[in-house]
């Protein structure tokens, strides 16, 4: 910031004495009283008007940063909820082969269970029939020859049986592992598609709000930088204005420097003291005068008349002078506090 020129003052200039007027220039010049004022003035003004920009800059910046961080975040969140959404088709179709798996074993397990049934009835068939034969009496041994072919055949039957019997059992052991495997792998695949769905939606939750933040945070950056172009017109235009009235100043000044140049050159110090004297000898003529009269009781109005418009021109004309003093100081005054800041 620019400092406030002072004024330089002399220890050694004569003081003015009570009753006279102060002839000498307030400045030295134009150019004194503009870099005086001026740059009082404009200094203030300047600093006070890179504050607000350097604020609105920051604030600009630090919505800028936010924002970028929101979109970050907001690209993570996709990438999740992509993952996730990935994750929850893999395990819809986990769930989709699990169900197909345990179709098929519940066919198999119902086509094993009809075998065994069979073979249970097969082997009860047989051993029905080998024990028939068994307890058949000698003599239709004899009649018929082929019983001990139809025991070996039962025999056959009932062994076979057992052994799809048997098989079946095997089978149906087999079916039952696998079928607790699909099961189990049904319930992952359940439980995955489960935490799947919550992980989606809880980042469509968390993607949506975040959205709106990015949304909010764009419209207060569009607010902040129409506010900081409207602070840079308002700057512009100030500056425009202080220019404008510097330059007026500067033209008053000048103006207001030729006409104390003027007076000053007008104004005869020398007039003003033989003036000043000249009444005070009218006053003690006149008190003279009044005695005269008062003690001769008698007066020559006419020569009272022209003593008294002597005297009378003598004070218009020293009141003039007076007045244009005041007058002049006034304006000089008023100018200085026109210019300060």
């Amino acid at each position: 910031m620019l400092g406030v020129k002072a004024r330089p003052t002399s220890s050694d200039s004569p003081k003015a004495e009570v009753g006279e007027i102060d002839t000498r220039a307030p400045f030295e010049s134009v150019k004194a009283a503009v870099s005086l004022f001026g740059e009082v003035a404009f200094s203030g003004e300047k600093s006070a008007s890179r504050k607000p920009k350097a604020s609105t800059s920051e604030k600009t910046f630090a919505i800028e940063s936010k924002l970028h961080l929101a979109q970050k975040e907001l690209n993570k969140y996709k990438e999740q909820l992509y993952n996730a959404e990935t994750t929850r088709v893999q395990a819809l179709s986990e769930l989709d082969k699990a169900k197909k798996a345990v179709e098929e074993l519940s066919i198999k397990l119902n086509s094993i269970n009809e075998s065994k049934e069979e073979a249970i009835k097969a082997t009860e068939a047989a051993k029905a029939r080998a024990k028939q034969l068994q307890e058949a009496s000698p003599s239709e041994h004899t009649k018929n020859g082929s019983w001990e072919l139809e025991l070996d055949s039962a025999r056959e039957q009932y062994a076979v049986a057992l052994f799809k019997l048997d098989t079946a059992k095997q089978e149906l052991r087999r079916i039952r592992k696998e079928f607790e495997a699909s099961m189990e792998a049904k319930v992952t695949a359940i439980h995955q598609e489960f935490e799947a769905k919550q992980l989606t939606d809880a980042n469509k939750e968390k993607a949506a709000q975040l959205a709106k933040d990015i949304a909010a945070v764009q419209e207060s950056l569009v607010h902040v930088k129409l506010a900081t172009e409207q602070a840079q017109r308002d700057e512009s235009k100030i500056h425009l204005e202080k220019e404008s009235r510097k330059h007026s100043y500067k033209i008053a000044l000048q103006e207001r420097e030729t006409k104390l140049a003027s007076l000053k050159k007008d104004f005869d110090p020398q007039l003003h003291q033989d003036l000043k004297k000249k009444l005070e000898e009218t006053e003690a003529e006149i008190h003279a005068i009044q005695k005269q009269m008062k003690d001769a009781k008698a007066s020559d109005l006419e020569s009272i008349a022209m003593v008294t418009t002597e005297l009378d021109g003598a004070k218009e004309v020293l009141q003039k002078v007076v007045d244009e003093e005041t007058s002049l100081r006034s304006e000089v005054e008023s100018f200085k506090l026109q210019l300060k800041p």
